[in-house]
């Protein structure tokens, strides 16, 4: 599928801590995404942008109102250890005593639209994860779910696309 002529931004944001085992999904599934991407080059690489952060901050706001679509992916410790999850997002009043990785996706998009003017159309990914330990390697199911977040992510985009142009 082509995004020629297509004028969606897309901001993927993979979260959590690499040291901690499988809390550091988001940010793998984020880097394979990004790797994926520069492969294969052509208009979706030059419409999507791809960070990793160790947890959400307020700072995100203003990179948030500048796209059309975010996504986001984080681990879950209430899925099955590899289950994927997508849930569509909406801008939420921000808890006033949120810091940190308290923060959540909703939160963040409520700060884009207020502070910016603009809050885009946004989903959450998250992976089941079985280990929190003091590890940088993922947990084998979790680890074979990286692929398969990553091809969801880029159907999205593209199927948002397709809407889009």
């Amino acid at each position: 599928m082509s995004l020629a002529g297509a004028n969606l931004t897309v901001l993927v944001i993979g979260y959590g801590n690499e040291l901690r085992a499988d809390d550091g999904v988001g940010c793998a599934v984020a880097n394979r995404l990004e790797r994926d991407l520069k492969k294969t080059g052509g208009p979706l690489r030059d419409r999507v942008n791809v960070i990793t952060a160790h947890q959400l901050l307020p700072e995100l706001s203003e990179t948030l109102s500048r796209c059309e679509l975010a996504i986001f992916v984080d681990a879950d410790a209430q899925l099955a250890a590899g289950e994927i999850r997508r849930r569509a997002l909406a801008p939420m009043v921000c808890d006033p005593h949120a810091i940190g990785h308290q923060q959540r996706p909703e939160e963040l998009l409520h700060l884009a639209k207020l502070l910016y003017g603009h809050a885009p159309v946004a989903a959450i990914y998250s992976i089941g994860a079985t280990s929190f330990a003091f590890d940088a390697a993922l947990s084998p199911p979790v680890r074979r779910a990286v692929p398969r977040v990553v091809r969801q992510i880029v159907t999205e985009i593209q199927t948002q696309a397709a809407g889009h142009a």
